[in-house]
C-alpha cells in the first residue's frame, strides 16, 4: 500500500498514472524559454525512503521526478515492482508515456536520468530502455540480495522487491552486459571509503561490464567517506550538457 498522500500532491505540476490498481505520482517541469518537446529532459529517480519529489528545474531542460513509494514500508521497490512483479517498472513506462503525451511527441528525444544509490540502479536499469542518451549514477547498488550490503541490514527491502518471477533484476551485471542494448553514456561515481566490500561488490563490477563491452563513461571516485549525494543536479546537468548535449544534435 501507498503512504498517505503528501501535501505536495496538490500542486498544480503534480500528475499521476494508475495501473492495476497503483498510482505512481510525478512532477513533470516542462522548459520554459525553449519548445519542451525540443529540449533536454532531465528524469529524476530518488533513492531509498524519499518522499517528495525533486523540485529541479530548468528554463532550457523539462524535467520528470516520479515517486516510488511502494516496497517495503512503501520506502521504495528500486524502480522494479513488488513481491517479483514489475508494477513499478510498467508504472514508470506510463509517466514516461503521460509525459510525452503533454510535451506532444511521440517520444523523448533528448533524455537524461539522474539518480543516487536506489535511484543510482533505476539510472542504470532504465537508462537502454528509454533510449537515454546519458545517465548519472551516484553510489549506485548493482546487485541487491547476495551482498554485503544486503546482508547488512538491507536485505528485507530487496526481497520485497526480488523472487523468483523477477530474478533477473537482482543483478545489473546480468541485465546490462550485452553490446546489443542501446547503451546510454554512464556517469558512475563512488566514494573512495563506503559501506564494507560496497565498491568491490557493486560498481567495480559494473565496470568490468563496461570495459567487456567496450563502452563509453565517466568514472569519478571521491575522496570521502560515507553513502552521500556527491554533485548537485545542477553540476551533473553541467557534464551532461559539456559532454553529451552538442553530440545528440
Amino acid at each position: 500500500m501507498n503512504k498517505t498522500l503528501p501535501n505536495w500532491t496538490n500542486e498544480k505540476n503534480i500528475f499521476s498514472v494508475e495501473l492495476n490498481s497503483k498510482k505512481m505520482f510525478f512532477r513533470f517541469t516542462p522548459a520554459t524559454e525553449t519548445i519542451p518537446s525540443e529540449s533536454p529532459t532531465m528524469m529524476l529517480l530518488h533513492g531509498h525512503g524519499s518522499t517528495n519529489p525533486s523540485r529541479f528545474r530548468d528554463p532550457n531542460w523539462n524535467a520528470i521526478a516520479p515517486i516510488d513509494n511502494f516496497g517495503v514500508e512503501s520506502l521504495g521497490s528500486w524502480w522494479i515492482g513488488e513481491h517479483g512483479d514489475c508494477s513499478t517498472i510498467k508504472l514508470l513506462d506510463e509517466v514516461i508515456k503521460k509525459t510525452c503525451q503533454m510535451m506532444d511527441c511521440t517520444e523523448i528525444r533528448k533524455l537524461f536520468i539522474y539518480g543516487s544509490s536506489m535511484g543510482g540502479f533505476g539510472a542504470l536499469l532504465h537508462g537502454h530502455r528509454y533510449n537515454a542518451i546519458a545517465v548519472y549514477a551516484n553510489v549506485p547498488q548493482i546487485q541487491l540480495l547476495g551482498t554485503t550490503y544486503s546482508e547488512g541490514g538491507m536485505k528485507k527491502f530487496f526481497s520485497g522487491v526480488i523472487s523468483q518471477e523477477n530474478s533477473h533484476y537482482n543483478d545489473l551485471v546480468r541485465c546490462l552486459d550485452s553490446p546489443d542494448l542501446r547503451h546510454p553514456l554512464y556517469f558512475v561515481c563512488e566514494n573512495r571509503f563506503g559501506y564494507r566490500n560496497y565498491r568491490k561488490e557493486h560498481v567495480n563490477r559494473f565496470l568490468e561490464v563496461l570495459e567487456r563491452n567496450n563502452l563509453n563513461y565517466h568514472l569519478e571516485i571521491i575522496p570521502t567517506k560515507g553513502h552521500n549525494k556527491n554533485r548537485g543536479i545542477n553540476e551533473v546537468k553541467a557534464m551532461f550538457e559539456q559532454y553529451c548535449l552538442d553530440q545528440s544534435e
